[in-house]
């Protein structure tokens, strides 16, 4: 879930950085064509760049809003899950496995058993010979 919201955000970093570039670029055009000022420009920029920070704080906000209100409605310890899988319950992992073996075990198919060998008796050549 952690990760979505990350993919999630780091997208939206994305978009906004190609936006940004691409705003750029139209402004330097329209400053080489004389249609704006080199500091009209540079004020366009920045205004647009300051109202997406503080537009992408605000998503930023609202998404791990959410989120904890989605964990928190699984009813669902992500710290407890999270130092399971760090080793910090060690005892109940422990404990687990054992489970898991046993219950492995017991479907695992009873091993065969080797028929049993025929005594066979071998002559020898001294043997054969007397009789």
């Amino acid at each position: 879930m952690e990760e979505l919201l990350k993919k999630i955000v780091y997208t939206g970093v994305g978009i906004t950085a190609f936006t940004i570039e691409k705003i750029t670029e139209v402004v330097d055009k329209l400053v080489a064509e004389e249609k704006l000022t080199a500091e009209e420009g540079k004020k366009i920029v920045d205004e647009f760049v300051d109202s997406t920070e503080a537009k992408k704080d605000e998503f930023e906000g609202q998404v791990k809003t959410l989120a904890d209100k989605f964990t928190s409605s699984l009813n669902i310890d992500l710290d407890k899950i999270t130092s399971m899988f760090k080793g910090g319950d060690s005892e109940e992992v422990e404990i687990l496995k054992a489970r898991i073996e046993a219950l492995e075990a017991a479907q695992a198919p009873a091993p065969k058993k080797a028929p049993a060998k025929k005594e066979t008796k071998t002559t020898t050549s001294s043997e054969a010979s007397e009789a």
